[in-house]
């Protein structure tokens, strides 16, 4: 299975799968591992776990300091992670 198809498995609803397959590819060393971890790191991202998304998106950006997608959602990431209102936490 390519990591096209899984995409197409995870735009139809079925993410858990998706992950799992992406998992199992990354254990056996099948495909493009730097592909592989950046639709992991997406997939996770959508699911809200935001900690093993920023894992295999770093994981990436290791292995391709150049990927500007992987780049792109830490940089997105750690700002939601950095956010907070003063306000709400001095009212």
């Amino acid at each position: 299975m390519t990591v096209e198809e899984i995409r197409q498995m995870a735009k139809s609803g079925r993410r858990q799968e998706a992950i799992d397959i992406l998992s199992r590819m990354l254990d056996e060393g099948g495909g493009n591992r730097e592909e592989v971890l950046l639709e992991l790191g997406v997939l996770y991202n959508s699911m809200a776990d935001t900690t093993k998304a920023l894992n295999c998106l770093n994981e990436v950006l290791r292995i391709n300091p150049e990927n500007t997608k992987a780049r792109t959602y830490v940089q997105m990431i750690n700002g939601i992670l950095n956010y907070y209102c003063k306000d709400l936490l001095n009212p």
